[in-house]
């Protein structure tokens, strides 16, 4: 049974109206307040599952403490079961805003995690999934210098920030379980990963469909995969020689895509408005803006297409075109078959937007 992503939507939210009720009231204070969950696939028949417990420290500031826990099991339910053990009140998701999957996970184990979440009916489908290259352990217990906490600093990154500026993806979980429900789909998994010292940061995308990883797109890439899916953004775009002194802004990019010969061929336009980040020159005459404009509208075209040729290689439709061709009626949309052919058009506004 093949189903559309409407119906998927559909799925999802009902799922999540009829199994949340007042039938299993507990109180507050038998809760862990757990606001990140990591799954880790460490070995063979070895899964382990931490969380992370976080209170709002004392004294005014915005910084957050708790402990992190973790059970191990040669299966995820009975790592579950041994993490409850570790714990000294109710294992509680409905708190929980951030989901991690570690390397092994996303190798490919992520469906069985994906289901036991769409299973419950206490888990906020509006949290975020996370991928990391290490393990997730590893990632939620590093340490945070302002927040504390990684698992909150995670949080914020997802929900304050309006608009992506490293390229990564802010899919909330419903829409990326529909990864589960329809296998033809390709999951967008955003990844970060430690840094030296505190903190943590945006290092790309995943590309999973099928349960398996298909490919791992770096930052760059990933800022042109969202150029491709229309998705807001505020990014950074460099340039050759000789106009490397002029650092653009990518403020409006819009992809207008067409579907030939029964999507054996796409056809993609996309018209970017940029703004000078940085230059060595406040002033810019209409010739350097031309110039500007031509250059700018070669790098983006240069990155749009690598980006599209390392999908087709691994097969992995990260913008979602398939989607697209099956509601204009091509079932048989293959990648790996279809011809992508990209124009861009740039146009640099005359003016400075040197924003922090």
């Amino acid at each position: 049974m093949r189903w559309s992503r409407p119906a998927l939507t559909a799925l999802v939210l009902a799922s999540t109206l009829l199994l949340s009720g007042c039938w299993d009231i507990k109180d507050i204070s038998d809760r862990s307040p757990v606001i990140a969950m990591g799954f880790d696939y460490l070995a063979q028949d070895h899964w382990r599952v931490s969380i992370v417990e976080a209170l709002l420290a004392q004294g005014g500031t915005a910084s957050y403490t708790g402990a992190i826990h973790y059970g191990d099991g040669p299966t995820l339910v009975e790592a579950i079961e041994d993490l409850r053990t570790h714990l000294a009140r109710r294992l509680y998701l409905g708190s929980t805003k951030i989901f991690v999957f570690g390397k092994g996970v996303l190798g490919g184990r992520l469906t069985e995690p994906l289901l036991l979440l769409l299973q419950s009916s206490e888990v906020d489908r509006t949290a975020f999934a996370v991928g990391t290259s290490g393990t997730a352990l590893g990632l939620l217990s590093h340490p945070d210098g302002a927040m504390g906490l990684i698992g909150v600093r995670l949080l914020k990154e997802f929900e304050s920030e309006p608009e992506s500026r490293d390229g990564h993806f802010k899919e909330p979980l419903w829409k990326t379980i529909w990864g589960v429900l329809d296998r033809s789909d390709t999951m967008r998994i955003p990844m970060f990963d430690n840094l030296p010292q505190t903190s943590v940061r945006a290092s790309g995308t995943a590309l999973v469909s099928q349960g398996t990883l298909r490919t791992l797109l770096d930052r760059e890439e990933s800022v042109s995969l969202r150029w491709l899916s229309n998705l807001r953004g505020r990014n950074v775009v460099t340039l050759p020689a000789p106009y490397d002194a002029y650092v653009l802004k990518a403020t409006k990019v819009v992809p207008t895509t067409r579907y030939d010969g029964k999507a054996r061929r796409i056809t993609v336009h996309v018209a970017a408005d940029l703004e000078v980040y940085s230059g060595p020159a406040m002033k810019l005459d209409s010739t350097l803006m031309q110039q500007l404009s031509q250059v700018a509208a070669d790098e983006m075209l240069r990155r749009i297409l690598s980006v599209t040729r390392k999908m087709q290689a691994a097969d992995a439709d990260g913008a979602h075109w398939h989607q697209v061709a099956l509601e204009a009626g091509y079932s048989d949309f293959d990648l790996r078959r279809t011809t992508v052919a990209v124009r861009v058009t740039a146009r640099i506004t005359p003016q400075f937007s040197p924003s922090l």
